[in-house]
């Protein structure tokens, strides 16, 4: 029982973390994988490799198709979720070298973005998808 309180808080205090918008993008901040974790297994069991378009995230399901679209250049690209970020990354999306360097130099670091769902799927609170 407290490991499901305690899930449900984290998931609840992620979900608070991003802002939703009128035009049903959420806004977060973008971030790309360090190069030590090319060729490990993902929360998928995938391997990540540095050159696919595929990202971390806490608050949306994995096998999520994402848009994430830079604030200020407006260049985007499409990623899949394959992998869960440390809890304490909110309002954080993890993006693979690859798809950073679509929206962003990798000198930016970490850039303002607006990610909307392409496939549908949404952040559930109430669902346990063992993915924290």
């Amino acid at each position: 029982m407290k490991r499901i309180i305690i899930l449900v808080t984290a998931v609840v205090i992620s979900l608070t973390s991003f802002a939703q918008t009128d035009a049903g993008g959420t806004s977060a901040r973008a971030s790309f994988y360090s190069k030590s974790f090319n060729g490990r297994k993902t929360a998928t069991g995938a391997t990540y490799f540095d050159h696919l378009m595929t990202a971390a995230s806490n608050i949306y399901k994995l096998g999520t198709r994402l848009l994430v679209v830079n604030k200020h250049t407006g260049q985007q690209v499409e990623v899949v979720v394959n992998d869960r970020m440390a809890p304490h990354m909110k309002g954080r999306v993890d993006l693979s070298r690859s798809a950073f360097l679509k929206i962003a130099s990798l000198d930016k670091g970490i850039v303002p973005v607006k990610v909307y769902v392409l496939n549908g799927k949404t952040p559930d609170p109430d669902e346990d998808d063992n993915s924290l």
